[in-house]
């Protein structure tokens, strides 16, 4: 695609853009924009698979500008080195998608949770259908606690991204596991689900602040996509196995998109959108219909603007901790 040398060239970061719906996005957006259209930076917490995915994208597209910062979103120390880096590296930042993100799943799935939640509801099939889009009850995660004394879930999916600001979300959320007087889901079971619906209500928390300077934030979800953190439910050769499975109920749930490229289809898509039309209280969901159609849906953001404003605070005060080295709670 020709890119209009008039044309302000975008700068668009993506964390977790080394691998799967990160680093399809950062592809799709050089081929929507053109090679010269676009700037990517690939912010990555290991140097060699950062390295890889760049070179990957340089050998299909080796006219485009891809470059590399080095972030550990669970390391509060390193998100903020990071982020005095991106702001000397570019004198503005179009779009930053945080994508990246953790999924502890070390003992397995909730068998005996799962069987009667479903046999014990009065719609079963109902109940099969969320545990599965959401998510909710289907694992038995785990997490651990950083260097810095944070639960290792809060501080990658949340917490690190606090300090970047545009935030990249999933249907994986859910209100029930979310409790504002334990942010960091310490006495939970559900840490990425909690992590995932903080995010919502931060989302909305940065609109009713920021969306005067002309700062957007939107919650978009890829759906099921077979990445990295999928592995870690099950090997790759059972989803695989599962697949034709996946694809014919498609027909019942559009969002077990599957690919990368599929489940990056909302992600694109708001780049191409004008910030000020969107509703800052949905989220922007990845489908794929049964024939292979991909296209984008909206739903409405189960959270209030309160429960958001405080989060926002609790984050902010935690993060002026770290600031001034204080210890954490």
């Amino acid at each position: 695609m020709s890119t209009n040398s008039s044309k302000k060239k975008l700068v668009a970061v993506i964390t977790g853009g080394n691998s799967g719906v990160g680093l399809m996005t950062a592809e799709r957006l050089i081929i929507v924009n053109g090679d010269e259209g676009v700037e990517i930076c690939l912010v990555c917490r290991n140097k060699q698979r950062a390295e890889t995915a760049k070179n990957s994208l340089l050998k299909t597209h080796p006219n485009a500008t891809v470059d590399i910062v080095l972030i550990d979103t669970s390391s509060i120390a390193s998100v903020i080195k990071g982020a005095k880096e991106l702001r000397v590296k570019y004198k503005h930042i179009d779009l930053l998608y945080l994508n990246a993100g953790a999924f502890l799943v070390r003992r397995g799935i909730n068998w005996s949770h799962m069987m009667s939640e479903i046999f014990d509801s009065e719609s079963p099939g109902q109940k099969m259908l969320h545990m599965f889009t959401t998510g909710e009850g289907l694992l038995l995660q785990g997490d651990s606690v950083t260097e810095e004394g944070l639960q290792q879930v809060f501080a990658t999916n949340l917490f690190g991204h606090f300090v970047l600001v545009i935030w990249t979300s999933s249907r994986a959320s859910v209100k029930s596991s979310f409790n504002v007087n334990d942010m960091q889901h310490k006495n939970g079971q559900d840490p990425y689900g909690s992590s995932k619906f903080g995010i919502d209500l931060m989302s909305v928390a940065l609109n009713e602040r920021m969306n005067k300077q002309k700062v957007y934030s939107h919650t978009c979800c890829p759906g099921l996509v077979l990445t990295n953190l999928t592995s870690a439910i099950f090997p790759m050769w059972i989803w695989y196995m599962l697949l034709p499975f996946f694809l014919l109920m498609r027909i019942l749930i559009s969002n077990f998109n599957m690919t990368a490229c599929n489940g990056s289809e909302s992600l694109v898509w708001l780049s191409q959108q004008n910030p000020e039309k969107l509703d800052p209280h949905s989220r922007y969901e990845s489908n794929t219909s049964f024939l292979g159609k991909r296209y984008v849906t909206s739903r409405k953001l189960p959270v209030d603007v309160g429960p958001g404003d405080r989060l926002f605070k609790q984050c902010d005060s935690l993060y002026q901790k770290f600031k001034k080295g204080l210890p954490i709670d």
